[in-house]
């Protein structure tokens, strides 16, 4: 099942270099850290990432790492949780629901209703 998450204001700028990086190479996959694993992801399923109160874009999950560790490679930063989303098949989205930001994640059906 589809889950939603919230880019924080503080990591904007991060996701924007990210997000570069990503449209510039074939081979690079991007990830996302969460302090649970949601029960109802699968592999195959879409992550939705809320900025500025949207839903900006989402990719497709293509493995969940549990109790891991990953280095970003535009920031360089370490990040380790215990659920590691890593995702390709960027899809810009075009929905005009306003979201107020969370933390972890939500399932997609109850974010949109």
């Amino acid at each position: 099942m589809d889950i939603v998450v919230t880019i924080p204001k503080s990591e904007y700028e991060n996701d924007d270099n990210e997000l570069v990086d990503y449209l510039s190479s074939d081979d690079v996959v991007m990830f996302w850290t969460l302090p649970v694993i949601p029960k109802q992801l699968q592999v195959g399923d879409r992550v939705y990432f809320v900025k500025n109160n949207r839903i900006e874009r989402s990719m497709r999950l293509l493995e969940i790492k549990m109790d891991s560790q990953m280095t970003c490679e535009t920031t360089g930063r370490q990040w380790s949780g215990k659920c590691q989303l890593i995702m390709n098949d960027l899809r810009m989205e075009q929905f005009n629901t306003e979201i107020k930001g969370f933390q972890g994640f939500r399932y997609l059906k109850t974010v949109m209703g």
